[in-house]
């Protein structure tokens, strides 16, 4: 076994996915498992066992294991101190995991790892100051500043997604009031598109759930693609919103490049062009560079190789 190699793991509200990794970002083997919203390391140490089980074919020696959890993560502890839309049902998922395999382990936010990700392998390899942003239930948020992950000093720096833009707006888990993640999100796509359809029960957003009780993001994402104006009004106003979000991170961090990521991306034209225009309009009155904003290159696979890639740098330290 010549290569070395790391397993990734990306935990979700929804689907915890992982793979076995190798030093040039190529994802050898794969699986995923539906996310038990009340056992979140449960789920990581089942789908890290799965690999180790199965990884006898491969022709590399799997070294360490690195984890992306969502939420705030204590760096050096390896524990998750917060998670607004997750229980770990044990918090110090490093020690859980390093009992069971006997491998060194790295827990970061998963967005972090992500942010890790596309700077190793994706659009921003290489890139010193990076900002990316993950858009699926919630929204996370990691930065690269002068080629370091910003961590902060317990863990819980650039929560993007936890930024209030409406201090009057809906109620976030984490607490506040009008965060970010309450108007731009794939939970903000579902709750605004049911309370559009009270206002429109004709539109398309409504036939293509069923009912309003079980409208998500994507109906409203296809609806929107359909060019229902009702959805599209609701795409608008969450991009608009994400926009002065990003706003702001142009403002505090001038990143060279802004990737998104996650889910939500595929809601269409109408929610990115909302992004961009808003994005633009208000860096331009600033008279600010233009802000290069990508979408990710590395698809579902990024938190995995992120997670990877991050284990094997810290193992090589």
């Amino acid at each position: 076994m010549s290569d070395r190699a790391a397993i990734g793991v990306d935990t979700g509200a929804t689907r915890t996915r992982a793979g076995i990794v190798d030093e040039r970002g190529q994802v050898l083997m794969r699986t995923e498992r539906p996310t038990d919203p009340l056992a979140g390391t449960k789920g990581i140490i089942a789908v890290v066992e799965d690999l180790l089980e199965r990884d006898a074919d491969l022709d590399v020696k799997v070294e360490c294991v690195g984890v992306g959890a969502a939420g705030f993560v204590d760096f050096p502890r390896g524990a998750v101190t917060f998670s607004p839309n997750l229980i770990y049902d044990d918090p110090f998922i490093r020690d859980a995991v390093e009992s069971r395999t006997n491998l060194p382990v790295v827990v970061e936010n998963d967005a972090n790892v992500a942010a890790w990700g596309e700077r190793a392998f994706g659009l921003a390899q290489g890139t010193s100051e990076l900002a990316l942003i993950t858009l699926g239930t919630g929204i996370g948020s990691g930065f690269v500043v002068n080629g370091r992950l910003l961590r902060g000093y317990g863990g819980a720096a650039a929560e993007l997604g936890h930024m209030v833009i409406d201090p009057d707006g809906p109620e976030c888990k984490c607490g506040l009031r009008g965060c970010l993640e309450q108007l731009a999100s794939g939970q903000a796509l579902a709750r605004m598109g049911r309370e559009a359809v009270e206002q429109d029960p004709r539109s398309s957003i409504l036939s293509f759930a069923g009912s309003a009780d079980s409208i998500t993001a994507e109906h409203v994402a296809r609806a929107g693609r359909e060019y229902d104006e009702t959805a599209r009004t609701v795409l608008r106003r969450a991009g608009r919103s994400l926009g002065i979000g990003l706003s702001n991170v142009a403002n505090i961090f001038d990143p060279e490049v802004i990737v998104l990521a996650g889910g939500v991306v595929g809601a269409g034209e109408a929610y990115l062009g909302a992004v961009r225009d808003q994005l633009v309009a208000m860096t331009e009155a600033q008279k600010r560079r233009p802000m290069r904003l990508d979408v990710t290159s590395l698809g579902k696979d990024m938190g995995i190789i992120g997670a990877a890639a991050l284990a094997l740098d810290e193992s090589s330290t």
